[in-house]
This record gives structure tokens, C-alpha cells and sequence, in this order.
């Protein structure tokens, strides 16, 4: 069985070997926790994907409509918007606004595909880039008013701080007086019910997520450590987010 870090880690300092190793390990495992959260997303899956996901587990397990999910958008978005991991589109889709620019942004080449398509008239452009390596990506493009991270932060590994360095890698691309906005189903301090509970069990076992310890406390700290302005609404187990840079 592999030993958790603090204790590799301990023992290279005891032995002498090179902590550089182990960093190299650590990056490496985030790398395969964020890879195989994101290989569900098949060209299969996807097709499904609205139905299980927006139709029944948002209503269902996770206690919160997709509509309010898409009020969120209607709300939040501008003219000038990144959507930072894209799923199948849906949200920009039902949301009714109209983009002078909308760039799409995701590892997952079949999410780009499939939401790109469905958004076809926007004309969006696409690009496929890890979320926790985006200050080396060059974008090659202006800032932007507004941001979504929506159902992303329960999918990547470690703590919910440690996630939220997504948020930092997001800033350069952030204007002066931009929203960032999204939701995230959380794991911790909620209620679930039993289809909420045989989920969380599920996902997290199969890598799919790794929410278990994600709080509304956490969330809200984190952000506040970053932004001038925050607002969290909580529905069900999901928090849906806004925060704001001061213009």
C-alpha cells in the first residue's frame, strides 16, 4: 500500500533523498486524480450526461433544480465571458445572452466538442487546457468581465483550499470589476438524503470526486481571501457562488 506524503515524506528527510522526488510524485498524483475525474466524460457519457445529471441528480440527490443553476447564469454572465470547463454547454445554452465573445475552456476534448457544437452560434472559440496549469497556457487574449467555474470544484483532488489555487491560475484573465460565479456540490456539514449519500459514496470511490471534506465555510473563506466582494447561496448540497473584483 502507498504511504500518504507527510510520511514519504519523512522518511526522505531521515534518509537523505531528495525532496525533489517527492514533489515530482505529488504533482504526478494530482495530475492522475484530475485525469481520471475527467475521463467519464466519453462521447457516450456526454450523450446521457444532461438527463442523469441535469434532469434527475440535480433535482433528486443533490437538492437543487438545474433552473436554478441557470438563474445563476442569466444573473452573472456578460458579454465577454470564459466558461472555465464546459460540461455539455446546457447552462450558456438556456441562459439567453448574447456574447461578443465566449470562449470555452476545458481538458476534456469531447466536452469541446459537444458543447461547442451545441453553441454553435455564439461562435465560441475553444480551448483545451488543464484548469490547474493555466498561467503557463498563453490565452493570447484580453481579460475577461466574467468567469464560470461551475461543477468543477468538487471533481478536483485535495482539500477544498488546495482546489481553489484554480482561482489564482483564473486571475490573470480576470478584468478589473469581473464576476466570477459557479456552483459546487459539497460534502461536508449538509444533509444528503439517500440517493445524495449512495452518490457521494459512489464518485468518491471511483475518483469521479473528491468532495468529501468540501465545506460551505472553506468555500466562503477561500474566496474572501481573494475577492472584494462575495456573495454564497446555499441550495441543497450545492453552493452556488458570485465574487467580484472591485473595478
Amino acid at each position: 500500500m502507498r504511504r500518504p506524503f507527510f510520511f514519504r515524506a519523512f522518511g526522505a528527510i531521515a534518509y537523505g533523498q531528495d525532496m525533489t522526488t517527492l514533489d515530482n510524485d505529488a504533482s504526478r498524483a494530482t495530475a492522475d486524480a484530475t485525469a481520471k475525474a475527467h475521463a467519464i466524460y466519453t462521447p457516450v457519457s456526454l450523450a446521457f450526461y444532461d438527463l442523469a445529471v441535469h434532469g434527475l441528480s440535480n433535482r433528486f440527490a443533490w437538492q437543487c433544480p438545474t433552473s436554478k443553476i441557470i438563474d445563476l447564469y442569466r444573473q452573472r454572465l456578460s458579454a465577454n465571458h470564459l466558461e472555465a470547463a464546459v460540461g455539455t454547454g446546457l447552462f450558456l445554452d438556456l441562459a439567453g445572452t448574447a456574447f461578443d465573445r465566449l470562449v470555452l475552456l476545458d481538458i476534456n476534448p469531447h466536452c469541446l466538442k459537444v458543447s461547442s457544437r451545441r453553441l454553435r452560434r455564439f461562435e465560441p472559440a475553444c480551448q483545451q487546457a488543464d484548469l490547474l496549469e493555466l498561467l503557463d497556457l498563453d490565452l493570447q487574449l484580453a481579460r475577461f468581465s466574467s468567469v464560470a467555474l461551475t461543477y468543477v470544484l468538487h471533481c478536483l483532488p485535495g482539500s477544498l483550499a488546495e482546489k481553489l489555487v484554480v482561482v489564482d491560475q483564473l486571475a490573470p484573465f480576470l478584468e478589473p470589476g469581473a464576476t466570477l460565479f459557479g456552483a459546487t456540490i459539497l460534502g461536508k456539514e449538509v444533509e444528503p438524503n439517500l440517493p445524495a449519500r449512495s452518490l457521494l459514496s459512489l464518485y468518491n470511490s471511483k475518483g469521479v470526486f473528491n468532495n468529501l471534506d468540501d465545506d460551505l465555510g472553506t468555500l466562503a473563506q477561500s474566496l474572501e481571501n481573494r475577492f472584494d466582494r462575495v456573495e454564497i447561496e446555499q441550495c441543497g448540497l450545492v453552493a452556488l457562488f458570485t465574487a467580484r473584483l472591485r473595478g
